[in-house]
């Protein structure tokens, strides 16, 4: 009798064990797709003021395009921008009365609602690395030539303020990566140039005040980060920075309120960069990037969901579509492709859903397995 006890406990702790595993890796589901006809970039993806809808930008077959794209999916209109010589839109946003847009030959333009180009305004030097918009109107821009600049545009094309960041000592900047509007201030990522030219680089944060004045510098040299790559904001406080570490390892540093690197956690059996990296709304973190195919080596891109402590719970593989935007939403996620692909992702319960198709195949084999040894001993 013991024995068919400790057979039923058996099974029962294999059921919950790979049940559990089934939930912890299962990804969110795809939910729906829509493509862009007639795009041949998709450069920009985000959220329009409208609830649950969308606005992409990019090229089309006529030019610099933008794509109204509804809640279900399906692209509402369209709307075809001329900018000088431009031939792509990089970047947009809305604002009172129409949008803001930066194009590939580095030129800002407010665009009216019909198309109308209301202003410009061209980027003076250096090669644009982030934008973002401003709470208080118009955008703030990282641009790299001698030395990194940090550009303050105002949402009529007015230029507000431009600064430069250099070091005499021969540890300046390298290069700005990425900028971002936070409360107060602005807060910049990317690294800082080696006091000897053998030596490594060193992962670099910065927080500046409105005017672009540093407040707060943090390096990350003795965290063995050589990079950050992106950094965004987190609801508590605090900072998510992805970034590649002196061994070119993927990491991901979490930041507190004033820079120092309370967490790095590293994922170098999964990714071979992470480009982004942000807060997942019910908790938890995104990260975007891609890992190398083992056959020819092209990148293979892929989202991870993370917990609080860094462990991974799921991952979505988008094989060599390369992912170009990431929206997180209230019920998931959007990701666009390059080329125009949109895919809609949802999760169910804490974020998690069973499923059972592989599963309950792997459940079987186990039960089995025990059925056969316990017929085998009761044989013997």
């Amino acid at each position: 009798m013991r024995l068919y006890v400790r057979l039923v406990v058996l099974v029962c702790m294999t059921l919950l064990l790979v049940c559990g595993t089934a939930m912890a890796i299962q990804p969110p589901d795809l939910n729906r797709t829509a493509t862009i006809e007639g795009a041949s970039e998709v450069a920009a993806f985000i959220e329009s003021s409208a609830p649950g809808e969308f606005i992409a930008a990019g090229a089309g077959e006529a030019g610099p395009a933008l794509w109204f794209v509804a809640a279900d999916g399906t692209v509402a209109g369209n709307m075809t921008v001329a900018i000088g010589n431009a031939s792509v839109i990089r970047y947009v946003q809305e604002h009172e009365g129409g949008y803001i847009v930066f194009t590939d030959t580095h030129d800002f333009a407010g665009v009216s609602p019909e198309g109308e180009i209301m202003w410009t305004w061209h980027v003076p030097c250096g090669e644009v690395s982030s934008v973002d918009a401003v709470p208080a109107g118009g955008i703030i821009a990282a641009a790299n030539y001698l030395n990194p600049t940090i550009y303050r545009l105002d949402s009529d094309g007015t230029p507000l303020w431009n600064r430069s960041y250099a070091d005499t000592s021969g540890a300046g900047l390298g290069r700005i990566q990425s900028v971002k509007a936070v409360d107060g201030g602005y807060i910049v990522a990317g690294y800082a140039r080696p006091l000897i030219a053998s030596a490594d680089s060193a992962g670099l944060v910065m927080y500046l005040d409105e005017e672009g004045s540093v407040v707060w510098e943090e390096r990350y040299g003795e965290e063995d980060i050589g990079y950050v790559v992106n950094i965004n904001s987190l609801p508590g406080g605090g900072y998510i920075a992805p970034a590649l570490t002196t061994a070119d390892e993927a990491a991901v540093l979490i930041l507190n309120a004033t820079g120092t690197a309370v967490e790095v956690f590293s994922y170098p059996k999964r990714m071979e960069l992470i480009y982004y990296a942000d807060a997942a709304p019910g908790g938890g973190y995104y990260l975007l990037g891609y890992d190398a195919s083992l056959v020819d080596g092209e990148p293979q891109y892929l989202v991870m969901g993370i917990s609080a402590d860094g462990e991974e719970e799921w991952m979505h593989w988008f094989g060599d579509t390369s992912i170009r935007t990431f929206v997180p939403t209230d019920g998931g996620f959007v990701a666009t492709g390059d080329t125009g692909e949109i895919s809609f992702f949802t999760f169910h319960e804490a974020g998690k859903k069973t499923d059972f198709s592989d599963a309950w195949m792997f459940i079987f084999v186990i039960i089995a397995g025990i059925c056969a040894g316990y017929l085998i001993y009761r044989q013997r």
